[in-house]
């Protein structure tokens, strides 16, 4: 590090009788003196200096802000220099070989230093006296300096520079430029000893160095724009990134974007540039990544506003934001940056769920949802909102999937008391019409009669059963209606009751097994009958909620989004499918898993068809994946990639024999009856030898259709 030492600027060039022109050259028995003007030759061109030499123990250095009078930005001032050309220059100063230090001119040792010299016009008229150096500590922020590139330090991210022979400086990766291109390769961007207009932001007076800025910044404040680089990604928050002069931010997820829709925290990582508007300044800096902050003029009006205030919220107003926490108190949604929302549960959903753990599985942290705002209260800062579908108009945020059972509302309670104390009255009226009817009539009117009264009662809305006091049941039979009429008056109440007991219980469950073999009926109907089949989404969930172990029902539903090109619906149909069936429908399960093998292979790309594969092979039995992808590459006419799964079958399953039949069969259709030969060797040597005989016969099978 250069540094400056006090010179002896009294001293003057000794007057020449008769001439005003150069000093002599002769320094064998003198040191040379401040101001003195002398002649050299360039001995070596570096970018920022030019070593010169005078005599042969004493050399010389001239700067690259010594060359040039007015520097451009982007000039080479050393270039204008060749080795071993003749300059005439003049002495500003010294700096030891050693220590690198100024020296001052009359310095003992100065015959053993290296002179720091000039080459500017300006200074090699004898008449004008050479100033000092201008120190370090006289430079000031917003100062405006000429600077000379040094080289991009890498480990501490920041361009190094030189403003003069003991002056240096550095600017930071983020002042380097406006464009984000040039912070990822900056040393190709800056030629060394290229010449540099910079702002002055900083001077360190320990460390002796300028801070320097190459754009039009030089502090950070409210509204402007800078780039920044990620620091770190907090899941459900925002983004913390690096800013100018070593300080740091936030941005929220409100700030990401002017649209919430398309908000993800996976499109940045760490070590990423973003373009930014400086929101506030203080103890915490936010910033913005909207593009209405950063392009106000290319964005007229942001998709959905920052709701900066509760001023601007109103009661019945829809709003977007993201869930910031479930907890036993409700749900917490985020606003915006400064606001917060409250939801209980019974203002979440239409389901009853018991368990907080179903609330965070199905309403994630950090999850966009549009809630109604039912309430606020200013003084308190408290805003209440509702996720119900009656309020927001969108669908339930838990599905009807889930299998969670409907809330009861208040209102429903009133109609189902109303409806039990009318039928209640209903009841005791039929009662005692009936029993004044029953001692009149015989019983196989009676029977006929309570036939016609269930019929009507299957019709209405399911109500109480009606219970006789004569020990009457309604499911009884005929036989044993006549004998409790006829017995009923010496036959003991306990005896009635047991009939009673039994009866209905046998009964119930023929009638279950009715119910169960007429759904499957109807849903086989539904899958085979074209004209039965479901048209919309809400008939495909109905259907698959009906019959959930049917893998056909699925597969359905999965070609129903495929029609209308939604590739990604049929994707999540697909694995609501895996999620669905119950496990020891194993058959039904590898059903779906061959869909998304054909649906991968026709729709989607090799990386997504090899995933879905490598999955099936987990959770099924690899033999029988392996079997149907390979059927799948040949009936989709893909014969290289079916030889591929082939070889790759042979290597993994060596001990089965049907491995061997297929890939011969399918050799033998490529024409490859060598192949099939090879493929034959290698099972025998595979095999074991009860089975050469069973394999060389089926060999022998294959192979005499074809010649």
């Amino acid at each position: 590090m250069l540094m400056n030492m006090e010179f002896y600027w009294q001293c003057k060039i000794p007057a020449q009788e008769g001439k005003k022109g150069k000093m002599p050259l002769n320094f064998k028995k003198r040191k040379p003196l401040l101001g003195e003007i002398i002649t050299g030759t360039v001995k070596s061109v570096k970018p920022t200096s030019v070593l010169v030499s005078i005599t042969d123990k004493l050399m010389g250095s001239i700067h690259a802000s010594q060359i040039m009078e007015n520097v451009l930005t982007g000039a080479l001032p050393t270039s204008k220099l060749r080795p071993k050309q003749s300059v005439t220059c003049r002495v500003i100063g010294g700096r030891d070989i050693k220590t690198r230090k100024f020296l001052p001119i009359s310095h003992p040792h100065l015959m053993h230093s290296v002179l720091e010299l000039s080459v500017l016009p300006s200074l090699l008229n004898t008449e004008v006296n050479v100033e000092r150096e201008k120190p370090l500590n006289t430079y000031s922020s917003g100062d405006v300096v000429t600077c000379y590139v040094g080289k991009y330090n890498r480990m501490k991210q920041c361009l190094e520079v030189e403003i003069s022979h003991g002056v240096r400086g550095k600017v930071e990766q983020l002042l380097i430029s406006s464009s984000a291109k040039v912070f990822k390769r900056p040393e190709k961007h800056f030629k060394h000893g290229e010449a540099l207009s910079a702002t002055v932001v900083e001077v360190d007076k320990t460390r002796k160095k300028l801070f320097l800025s190459l754009i039009d910044l030089d502090a950070l404040t409210e509204g402007c724009i800078t780039y920044g680089c990620v620091k770190s990604v907090i899941p459900s928050t925002g983004l913390q990134i690096t800013l100018p002069f070593g300080k740091t931010g936030r941005a929220s997820l409100f700030q990401l974007n002017d649209c919430y829709d398309e908000i993800s925290l996976e499109k940045f990582a760490a070590g990423m540039f973003v373009r930014c508007c400086i929101l506030s300044v203080g103890t915490k800096i936010d910033v913005s990544l909207r593009e209405s902050r950063i392009n106000p003029g290319k964005v007229s009006k942001p998709i959905d506003e920052d709701i900066s205030s509760i001023d601007f919220l109103k009661e019945g107003q829809l709003i977007k934001g993201f869930v910031s926490a479930v907890t036993e108190k409700g749900v917490f949604f985020r606003i915006s940056s400064s606001l917060d929302g409250h939801i209980l549960f019974k203002n979440v959903t239409c389901c009853y769920v018991e368990k907080i753990e179903m609330y965070k599985e199905h309403i994630p942290v950090g999850k966009l949802l549009t809630a109604k705002i039912i309430s606020i209260n200013k003084e308190k800062n408290h805003i209440e909102l509702s996720l119900l579908s009656d309020d927001t108009g969108n669908p339930d945020v838990i599905p009807e999937s889930a299998g969670f059972k409907l809330r009861i509302k208040k209102g429903d309670k009133r109609k189902r008391r109303r409806t039990k104390s009318e039928s209640e009255v209903k009841s005791s009226k039929k009662k005692k019409s009936q029993e004044s009817q029953d001692d009149e009539d015989s019983g196989v009117e009676v029977h006929c009669r309570e036939k016609q009264e269930k019929k009507k009662a299957g019709k209405k809305s399911p109500a109480p059963r009606l219970q006789v006091s004569s020990g009457f049941s309604w499911d009884v039979s005929l036989n044993t209606l006549k004998t409790s009429l006829t017995d009923g008056k010496e036959s003991s109440s306990d005896s009635e009751e047991d009939e009673e007991e039994e009866c209905p219980k046998i009964q119930k469950t023929k009638s279950k097994q009715k119910e169960q073999e007429a759904e499957k009926r109807q849903t086989g109907k539904e899958v085979t009958d074209p004209s039965q089949q479901p048209q919309s989404i809400n008939e495909y969930e109905r259907l698959v909620l009906s019959s959930p172990n049917i893998s056909t029902n699925w597969i359905q539903y999965m070609d129903f989004h495929l029609q209308a090109t939604e590739l990604e619906q049929a994707r999540a149909v697909a694995e609501r499918a895996l999620q669905t069936i119950y496990f020891r429908e194993e058959q039904e399960k590898l059903n779906v898993w061959v869909a998304m093998l054909n649906m991968e292979n026709t729709y989607g790309t090799e990386e997504t068809l090899l995933k879905v594969f490598e999955r099936a092979v987990q959770y099924n039995d690899p033999l029988k994946a392996f079997q149907h992808l390979v059927e799948i590459y040949i009936k989709s006419e893909k014969f290289k990639e079916a030889d591929e799964l082939f070889n790759t079958m042979v290597k993994r399953f060596k001990q089965e024999k049907s491995v061997y039949w297929k890939y011969a069969t399918f050799l033998l259709k490529q024409g490859q009856s060598e192949a099939a030969h090879r493929l034959l060797q290698r099972a025998l040597k595979c095999l074991p030898e009860k089975e050469h005989v069973d394999v060389i016969s089926k060999f022998a099978q294959l192979e005499f259709p074809s010649g």
